[in-house]
């Protein structure tokens, strides 16, 4: 299995936790065992209104196609959020979109929209239509118009979502109160229905909650109501999550980015992805993000973010959420990135899409066109520490012949030995001999070193030596003055007087003197040696064979006590079979012991509305620990990337092993420079990782 060992101050967990082993399988017992990540697995939410900024600019495009270049599969995206419920299709407006106050916020839609939506982005985009539930004027006659409409002129629309939240109907004023999920259930219907009967291949995505769960707003309920995949073709069911809220006043830096927050945050939704499942469907989180209400300055635009992203996205994909939309708005806190021509602000590319970035490079298909997907198991800790979060990523292909494994049966030796087969066959019957040759343990040797040093010390003593010193004083003497009368006058005045006297005063003298110490140190030497074993098979044959006797070179598997592995100086790092399987391909290593930088220059970003405030800057060095991994495979090379910021609170200055885009465009312009480690033949590699930090490992002969 594969093991990390920690060094360094073991005075704080958040140096990795307070885990100093973390054992993850090298295999999977079948492709079942962990979850398959959608290649498409980071997908974006837009609201309609934001459209035309957003499309104003090559930057979302050039974002997405990044992630495919990747990955393979290009983001989906859903044109949604609260504005789809204030949104009416007007046929014969000649702008795109356009807002207006009367009677109340709308936003009119007009033809020209669908072609801007069509042509920006390419013919393999998935797109989630969102749909109005609030206004039901004419039975919703409006809603089923523009369903119409997007479908005929939108090639690239796969699902549409009827409300959004509609959870929230009732404290909006949008519903009275009383109105639950049942009455939902019963409104849905009537829309989807009337879609379904002027589009017999429309399909959707129900739910859309905000996530309260009450009052029969939950999967469960849905499905029992009839929004099921007996009465509509439902791919997927979806709910919203952030992580904290700017409407409540929920805002914290540090905790967004503690990992057993985030892991009781994602458990009330384990009912809900049963029911989907149990609905013929899965489960997506169609609008998401750090902090809601638009996010929050100073927590989403910070590189916290990005390491949020990471360790959420990969705890989603663990528990079978298919997909996250994340939410964007043209000038919002939590945007990815702000596009050219947004009200107020720069276009840039914001810190929390590097934690995207890095993902991206997780995910990595091997080559161009490679069919992997690759799977995720999250690694339970010790104590469960909220400081650490570890993640295996598992490749499901048939691997290379050449995988250098070891391991046991109770222990696989696998060493290439020479072997000589001889076969006796008759009629009926042939007997099989085999014999071939093992090398075992003879004894084991120990031997003892001693090391003798000398050390020379200066050592203080303190003496008391006599001085002689002459002390200041004064005494008094009185003086007669004869006055020129005759009379006399005496006067008494004060006049110095020293004194002489001995004091003892102390003096430090030093003095060498010479220790030696003596080192013993144990060391244990292995003696081989060589023994033949003969195995002796009975087999049927339906034809007689002849007597022949050849030489081949094998790697015979072995039951025996002794730990053996490919090399005879390595010790046993694991169970790795010796046949083809799902092997571990990469790991995702978060430090998340908070570490926040007081560095002005990098407290705000050419994109960020705000600076974020310097007082909050760690006190002291930001500590570095130094990661013993074993569990890869002995001799092979693991690609380093880095997810790393000058601190949580930092809005510039963050990179993925040195990645650099063009703030206007969000090309390219500086591809990243990964490290990289080799595991020795002990089966150990060797990493530093700071506080605040990830790293990726990449095993490039798992393909």
């Amino acid at each position: 299995m594969l093991a990390i060992l920690i060094h360094g101050d073991t005075k704080s967990y958040a140096q990795l936790g307070y885990a100093p082993v973390i054992n993850i399988s090298p295999t999977l017992p079948n492709a079942a065992a962990a979850p398959t990540i959608d290649r498409s697995f980071i997908s974006y939410s837009l609201e309609h209104m934001a459209m035309p900024t957003f499309l104003n600019s090559p930057m979302l495009n050039n974002l997405m196609e990044l992630w495919k270049s990747k990955t393979g599969g290009r983001p989906g995206l859903r044109i949604g959020g609260s504005g789809m419920d204030k949104t009416t299709y007007v046929p014969s407006l000649d702008q795109p979109i356009m807002w207006t106050a009367n009677p109340s916020s709308q936003y009119l839609v007009g033809p020209s929209y669908f072609k801007l939506v069509r042509e920006y982005f390419p013919s393999d985009t998935q797109i989630t239509f969102g749909l109005n539930l609030v206004n039901s004027t004419d039975n919703w006659q409006n809603t089923v118009e523009f369903a119409v409409a997007a479908d005929e002129n939108i090639p690239q629309v796969d699902l549409f979502e009827i409300g959004n939240e509609p959870d929230l109907y009732v404290n909006g004023k949008q519903r009275p109160r009383g109105w639950t999920g049942k009455d939902y259930a019963e409104e849905w219907k009537s829309v989807a229905n009337r879609v379904k009967k002027v589009l017999p291949n429309a399909q959707f995505q129900p739910a859309v909650f905000a996530g309260s769960l009450k009052d029969n707003f939950d999967l469960s309920s849905l499905v029992r109501a009839g929004i099921n995949n007996y009465q509509f073709k439902i791919p997927t069911y979806s709910l919203h999550f952030y992580a904290q809220s700017a409407c409540s006043g929920n805002q914290n830096l540090d905790r967004l980015v503690d990992h057993n927050i985030l892991g009781a945050q994602l458990q009330r939704f384990d009912p809900e992805l049963a029911a989907a499942e149990a609905g013929g469907a899965r489960f997506t989180m169609a609008e998401s993000n750090t902090v809601s209400c638009s996010g929050f300055v100073d927590v989403s635009d910070t590189f916290a973010s990005a390491l949020w992203l990471v360790d959420y996205s990969l705890a989603a994909a663990s528990k079978k959420i298919e997909r996250i939309y994340f939410h964007n708005g043209p000038t919002t806190p939590y945007s990815f990135f702000i596009p050219k021509g947004a009200n107020g602000l720069e276009s840039g590319i914001r810190p929390i899409f590097y934690g995207v970035y890095f993902l991206a490079e997780a995910l990595a298909l091997p080559e161009p066109g490679s069919t992997t997907n690759f799977m995720v198991k999250p690694i339970p800790l010790p104590g469960s520490p909220s400081d650490i979060a570890v993640y295996g990523l598992y490749s499901n292909r048939v691997q290379r012949p050449n995988l250098d494994v070891v391991g046991t049966t109770k222990v696989a030796y696998t060493t290439t030995v020479s072997k000589t087969m001889t076969m006796v066959s008759t009629d009926i019957f042939e007997t099989v001999q085999s014999v071939s040759t093992k090398r075992i343990i003879k004894s084991i040797a120990t031997s003892t070193k001693s090391i003798t040093t000398t050390a020379v010390f200066i050592v203080p003593k303190e003496t008391m030596f006599t001085k002689t010193a002459t002390l200041p004083g004064t005494k008094l003497t009185t003086i007669e003055n004869q006055l020129l009368d005759g009379s006399t006058m005496t006067e008494t005045v004060e006049i110095a007087y020293p004194t002489v006297t001995e004091i003892v005063l102390p003096t430090i003298t030093r003095s060498r003197t010479t220790s030696q110490r003596v080192y013993t140190s144990w060391v244990l030497s292995t003696i081989w040696t060589s023994q033949e074993i003969t195995i002796t098979k009975i087999v049927r044959r339906t034809t007689p064979l002849i007597y022949t006797t050849s030489s081949v070179y094998v790697a015979p598997t072995v039951v025996t006590s002794t730990q053996t592995t490919t090399n005879p100086q390595a010790t046993n790092i694991g169970n790795f079979p010796s046949y083809d399987g799902v092997f571990l391909a990469r790991a995702v290593i978060l430090n998340l012991s908070p570490y926040n930088t007081s560095d002005e220059k990098v407290l705000n970003c050419r994109s960020c509305s705000a600076p974020s405030p310097a007082r909050y800057g760690t006190v002291g060095p930001r500590k570095s620990t130094r990661v013993t991994v074993t569990g890869f495979q002995p001799g092979h090379r693991l690609k380093l990337v880095r997810l790393r910021g000058p601190g949580l609170n930092a809005k510039a200055g963050v990179n993925v092993s040195g990645i650099a885009f063009n703030e206007e465009t969000a090309e390219v312009t500086y591809t990243p420079r990964p490290g990289s480690i080799y595991v020795e033949w002990d089966g150990t590699a060797r990493f530093d990782i700071l506080a605040s930090e990830a790293v990726l490992l990449v095993d490039e002969k798992v393909l």
